[in-house]
């Protein structure tokens, strides 16, 4: 069964086929949906770095440094609080939060 509606623009009027049960928004066959699709190099960023090494860490940030290669890099973070200096760790990959010594 088909069923129209109505658009009007520019002063015309026009018919446009509808089928019901019809889906306006279907995904394209063979398109696979980003939200469910883990990216395979997702990585943390600089900000997101310093937002994790905050929550453990308390202190000025004083320089960000991307080290290591492949799947060992790090985001190295030095950090200054009441006048000590310390490197915090941010793996870029896992965003765990080593150092702060």
């Amino acid at each position: 069964m088909m069923l129209s509606w109505m658009a009007a623009g520019a002063g015309y009027a026009q018919m446009l086929p509808i089928q019901l049960g019809q889906n306006a928004i279907s995904p394209l066959p063979g398109l696979r949906e980003n939200r469910s699709t883990p990216q395979a190099n997702a990585r943390i960023t600089e900000a997101r770095a310093v937002e994790l090494a905050r929550q453990q860490f308390t202190g000025n940030i004083l320089r960000i440094s991307l080290i290591g290669e492949g799947d060992n890099q790090l985001y190295q973070i030095r950090m200054e609080n009441e006048g000590k200096v310390f490197t915090v760790f941010v793996h870029v990959a896992t965003g765990r939060v080593s150092g702060g010594t």
